[in-house]
């Protein structure tokens, strides 16, 4: 269960960056707001993780599921070009949170 809530939590990384970049500089409410209950959420998640998982473990999974939902959202949403050196090296990071994973 502990490592749903973290996968959740890294996933809620890129949902707070998204709110973040479309409330153009905090002007947007419902974006703010958006942005300030995915951060939270992302964080009291984490937190409810690290009672089952070592704490540096999951804060490197937790970083590394963060910065591959920001890549996505970037792609998908603000249209920004993955390189194919960028997709290698960001299954890399998936490869590495897997066997992480596998080995706890």
């Amino acid at each position: 269960m502990s490592w749903l809530l973290l996968l959740i939590a890294g996933i809620l990384e890129g949902a707070w960056i998204y709110g973040v970049q479309k409330s153009a500089g905090f002007t947007h409410i419902y974006y703010t707001l958006f942005a300030i209950f995915s951060m939270s959420a992302s964080l009291l998640l984490f937190a409810l993780a690290i009672k089952t998982i070592p704490t540096a473990q999951a804060y490197i999974i937790w970083l590394a599921i963060g910065v591959c939902s920001i890549c996505i959202v970037d792609h998908f949403i603000f249209k920004q070009i993955l390189s194919a050196q960028q997709l290698v090296f960001l299954c890399l990071i998936i490869i590495g949170v897997v066997g992480l994973k596998l080995s706890h």
